[in-house]
């Protein structure tokens, strides 16, 4: 029996899956600091916690557009 281990980061494509957004998406977060990566060497790594951190601060509600 293999023993399972929890996800503990994702890299920029695949929170782009897990969340069912773009890779675009994910790095202008990350460029407008919304979205704080690790690093391994130039690799970023999203923290589980940070990912859910970034998810829960999304806004609820659809903006209106002007």
């Amino acid at each position: 029996m293999e023993a399972q281990l929890d996800k503990l980061s994702y890299s920029v494509q695949n929170l782009a899956l897990a969340t069912d957004l773009s890779v675009d998406s994910i790095q202008k977060a990350i460029k407008r600091s919304e979205l704080v990566p690790s690093y391994f060497g130039s690799k970023p790594l999203i923290p589980v916690e940070e990912a859910r951190r970034w998810l829960a601060s999304l806004p609820n509600e659809k903006p209106e557009r002007a």
